[in-house]
């Protein structure tokens, strides 16, 4: 049990930087797994480790659209980046690309600036990176949280 939810662990790591692999879920799961083999005081830790890295799995998504937003873009530019996030992992271009003209579509449908586009797709590519940031810094204290576990 403990092999898996090492594997997991360190699947999460690289799920934190190579799209299609929900690293802070891989790890989440992988914490789920060691607890279970584990006794009750390290249960909650583990558990209450989890529940954030479901949160940063699902904000990684939302991220990119809500910094664009909070930097002045219009809603369609924040919807755009989203969009574009997913349909980037999905179809290919990446996620960067994906956020980036998610956004400039967006923004350029409602207000017909290139410069206010430009401005709406950079923040969400920005967006996009922090989210990167945000799931290497939770899957890395993920296995962090196991090691001071291990050796309490």
């Amino acid at each position: 049990m403990e092999f898996l939810a090492w594997t997991l662990l360190i699947l999460g790591i690289l799920g934190a930087v190579l799209p299609l692999l929900p690293g802070p879920l891989l790890s989440a799961v992988g914490l789920v797994i060691y607890a279970q083999s584990n006794a009750q005081d390290i249960q909650l830790w583990c558990y209450l480790w989890s529940a954030i890295g479901i949160l940063f799995f699902l904000g990684d998504y939302l991220l990119p659209g809500l910094i664009a937003e909070r930097g002045g873009s219009s809603k369609a530019a924040s919807r755009g980046a989203t969009v574009g996030l997913l349909l980037g992992l999905i179809t290919g271009p990446g996620m960067f690309v994906g956020a980036f003209a998610g956004a400039f579509i967006g923004e350029y449908s409602t207000t017909r600036n290139t410069m206010n586009s430009l401005h709406s797709a950079v923040l969400a590519t920005i967006g996009v990176i922090i989210g990167i940031i945000g799931k290497l810094v939770y899957t890395l204290s993920a296995i962090g949280l196991v090691l001071i576990l291990m050796y309490k």
